[in-house]
């Protein structure tokens, strides 16, 4: 299975360039790094322990890790558990997609709840923890979310390889964790180039991907590090510049391994919501909630009343 699976479109565009090369394998960093990308690229692991962390990038500062795992008998049906640190603040989220549908789990309410200290609400929420929301036909998150095509990001993938044949030999070195090469501000752009121009970079249009190009040029001190590890059992990318005087950082680094026995099944029908139907789910929850909470207010301040009135009446006596 192809690690790339790990992140969206996105960062797929960016992974994809990890797609190895036709080279004899020889012992120069060079040959040794497409080797191990090739091994990467024709692997059949089907899990994937990941972290990505940003630094120096604003409101885009903190982290995120988790895990992909995809059913060893059908690639296509993935499950991840995404853990997103914002600013000290974490939300859990988990997701499980085939070839039509991506859905994704309800208990991301209460994640959400306990993130933000409200507590007394996840009372409410965790009811409808068992649910999933069908992103995957949702007007307003079908740009978010979206079916991994795994064969066409591992031809994509296979596409890009060229490009790094023609890369100088002084470009790569031997590292302590594997092999990596070093690339620079013009050879990032001629990257993304290539990249567009395969079935999964064509979902951006050409404005979109000049527009993404034009954006490095105002990075000074451009430095992006691609390692990848012995037997492509790991791959991470390291981006650092300088924008606006502002120093920032980009880290992402995936380990694999292969277990012949996972299987993940997709939720049950019966579980599965639209988002109006989620919607109307969680506004009925939250009426009972308020109602119980104006019950028990009301019930506190007669309470008070009757106990005031009794001492007044003592008194009085």
């Amino acid at each position: 299975m192809n690690k790339t699976f790990v992140v969206g479109t996105a960062v797929v565009v960016i992974v994809a360039a990890a797609g190895g090369g036709t080279y004899a394998v020889l012992h120069t960093p060079k040959r040794q790094f497409a080797s191990n990308l090739v091994k990467m690229t024709k692997s059949n692991d089907n899990i994937a322990d990941f972290r990505v962390t940003a630094s120096g990038t604003g409101d885009d500062t903190g982290s995120a890790s988790g895990t992909l795992k995809a059913d060893a008998q059908n690639e296509n049906n993935l499950a991840v558990h995404l853990k997103v640190n914002d600013k000290n603040t974490p939300e859990a989220m988990n997701i499980k997609m085939d070839k039509k549908h991506v859905y994704v789990s309800a208990d991301i309410l209460t994640s959400s709840v306990k993130a933000y200290g409200s507590t007394g609400l996840t009372k409410v929420t965790k009811s409808l923890d068992k649910y999933w929301l069908d992103a995957s036909h949702s007007v307003s998150l079908e740009d978010t979310y979206s079916p991994i095509k795994t064969k066409e990001v591992r031809s994509d993938a296979t596409s890009v390889t060229e490009w790094f044949k023609d890369l100088d030999s002084s470009k790569f070195k031997k590292v302590s964790n594997g092999y990596q090469v070093n690339l620079n501000k013009a050879d990032m752009k001629s990257l993304m180039t290539k990249i567009s121009k395969t079935k999964s970079g064509k979902e951006l249009s050409k404005s979109e991907w000049k527009e993404a190009k034009s954006s490095l040029d105002p990075v000074k001190n451009f430095k992006l590090k691609l390692t990848v590890g012995d037997k492509g059992k790991s791959f991470g990318i390291d981006f650092s510049g300088k924008e606006n005087n502002r120093k920032e950082r980009l880290t992402f680094k995936v380990n694999t391994k292969r277990d012949n026995n996972l299987k993940v099944k997709m939720p049950a029908k019966s579980l599965i919501k639209t988002e109006s139907q989620l919607t109307a789910l969680l506004q009925d929850k939250m009426l009972d909630y308020y109602s119980d909470q104006i019950g028990s207010t009301i019930d506190e301040f007669n309470s008070s009343t009757d106990s005031s009135s009794t001492s007044d009446d003592i008194l009085d006596a």
